[in-house]
């Protein structure tokens, strides 16, 4: 059986659009600041005291949590994936002393997996493919973005998570059909050097209102517009996949246990 990686370091580092995506309640404004967190369910919230390390809750789970046009998401997938996701809404709650809302969690865990799954069914469907190439570079961009100096010192620190190379390989594949379903698929355009200008404008005018303007000052535009393009084009491979999602999840046969 084939193990998500997810649990592993490429959840950490392999941001793709889909994670902007995995809830239907989309905030267009959020996607230019920092995350909004939902408040905690105090009837389903870890209740751990000061100092007292959070446990993941996985009583309970039926052995097959999800079916999406006929295949399983099995509890031990399941499982592995929600435990990572766990780990690191661990960190930041002991920053921030929230309690961690397991059944929303659990929730959003599952909502990420149906998405992924009926992605990676709609690429095979349409006849997407990865070349062993494009997983290889795709495997640097993970290294450069994770600071390692080499894929092959990437691959070695997931491995050292239990993970093997070819395991790393099958998820990278995954990730890659998916961008390239959501680009042939997602009718998203490129954003013109005039689009850029009206977000930079934006960003300055927010800042020109701010409590200390003097203090607000922005690089030239030609310093940031190859970053401003990318945040465009992230914005619109979200709403790209928001739409894809939406028509696949209706037109597909999903059966969820939780």
């Amino acid at each position: 059986m084939r193990r998500s990686i997810a649990t592993a370091t490429l959840v950490l580092v392999a941001a793709t659009t889909l994670s902007a995506c995995g809830s239907d309640d989309t905030d267009d404004a959020a996607q230019d600041s920092a995350a909004v967190s939902a408040g905690p369910d105090e009837a389903s919230a870890t209740t751990e005291g000061p100092g007292e390390v959070p446990v993941a809750d996985v009583e309970g789970l039926p052995e097959v949590v999800a079916t999406v046009n006929g295949e399983d998401i099995t509890q031990e997938m399941f499982v592995e994936t929600y435990e990572g996701q766990f780990q690191q809404s661990s960190a930041a709650a002991q920053q921030t002393g929230e309690p961690i809302d397991q059944a929303a969690l659990k929730q959003e865990t599952l909502d990420s997996m149906v998405s992924s799954l009926l992605l990676v069914q709609a690429a095979d469907k349409a006849g997407i493919t990865v070349t062993d190439e494009a997983i290889d570079a795709d495997i640097e961009a993970l290294a450069t973005e994770n600071g390692a100096a080499s894929a092959e010192e990437f691959l070695a620190l997931v491995q050292g998570q239990g993970f093997t190379e070819d395991e790393v390989r099958d998820e990278v594949e995954r990730k890659v059909k998916i961008e390239n379903f959501i680009e042939a698929e997602g009718d998203v355009e490129k954003p013109t050097e005039q689009d850029a200008r009206d977000l930079y404008d934006t960003v300055a005018e927010q800042q020109t209102q701010s409590e200390d303007p003097a203090s607000a000052t922005l690089p030239p535009f030609e310093d940031v517009q190859a970053e401003l393009e990318g945040q465009l084009t992230q914005e619109a491979q979200s709403k790209a996949v928001e739409t894809l999602l939406t028509t696949l999840r209706d037109e597909g046969d999903i059966t969820e246990n939780l």
